[in-house]
């Protein structure tokens, strides 16, 4: 009975801020989730997740998987993986989500494709698949969307960039003619030195407030990372650190609210074969 009052606590909290969110889409890996939520700017694995148009620089074939616990509770347990697949015209990725549990859950599969315009500029779309399932007696859902990302090098320093999901903001009840949101992200990156990066952004869903995001990253040596971050609506402390040994790379985070706890997430990714460009 505590576990279900405390799951129904948990919804009047956030009612007004997620009523109509698809919880399958979120910002996902655990070095964003350490820096405030941040992604938009970052050229990495997770991209795939977060802005497809980052994957266009990954050099070889990767799998990785990602699992977030929402406080303690396994009912919102956020479950990733995914797959990027260099070619010579540009990048191919796949990607799964689920949020929630057996009872109840949401799912996105993504299938992008990404390409850099040469060293300054980087595109990426992908078309995603969104389902929500109930247990037995109970219809589910299902639905066709898709995202758009870019990225810019302004300087060898500073790169901007930006992502719009669900731009056609699909109905997601014909009953309640309720529609899944429009998540539209805007951020800038800034490489103080070889060691030290910071990242800005805001995210914009359709019906909700701006929820502003920051973190910065400090590379202590060749394989240690440590992050920070802030994450206004709603209000979040974040931290966490990375390990890379060599084609390993594996990061953990924990965001902290001052009323329902903390989430705890961890992410791992492999890289194997070849570099494209060798």
């Amino acid at each position: 009975m505590k576990k279900y009052l405390s799951l129904l606590f948990l919804f009047i909290v956030f009612f007004d801020q997620h009523v109509s969110a698809f919880e399958g889409y979120s910002t996902i890996g655990a070095r964003s989730a350490a820096l405030g939520r941040a992604s938009v700017t970052l050229s990495d694995f997770w991209s795939i997740h977060n802005n497809p148009s980052g994957i266009a620089l990954q050099l070889r074939p990767a799998a990785g998987i990602a699992y977030e616990n929402r406080y303690q509770m396994k009912e919102l347990s956020l479950k990733s993986a995914a797959f990027v697949l260099p070619v010579n015209f540009g990048v191919l990725g796949l990607s799964f989500n689920q949020y929630g549990y057996k009872a109840y859950n949401e799912n996105k599969i993504g299938l992008a494709y990404a390409r850099s315009f040469g060293p300054m500029l980087r595109l990426g779309l992908q078309l995603d698949y969104l389902s929500s399932r109930f247990s037995e007696g109970y219809e589910g859902s299902n639905h066709v969307t898709f995202e758009f990302g870019v990225q810019s090098d302004l300087t060898d320093k500073l790169t901007a960039a930006a992502l719009i999901f669900n731009p056609i903001g699909v109905r997601r009840s014909d009953l309640t003619k309720e529609r899944i949101p429009v998540v539209m992200r805007i951020g800038l990156g800034y490489r103080f030195t070889e060691e030290l990066s910071a990242i800005a952004e805001i995210e914009k869903q359709t019906d909700f407030g701006p929820d502003g995001r920051f973190g910065i990253e400090y590379k202590i040596n060749e394989k240690f990372y440590a992050r920070t971050g802030v994450a206004v609506n709603p209000g979040l402390f974040t931290f966490g650190a990375g390990w890379h040994a060599g084609r390993l790379h594996i990061d953990i985070a924990a965001a902290m609210h001052q009323v329902v706890g903390t989430t705890a997430q961890v992410s791992l990714v492999y890289h194997f074969g070849k570099s494209i460009n060798e």
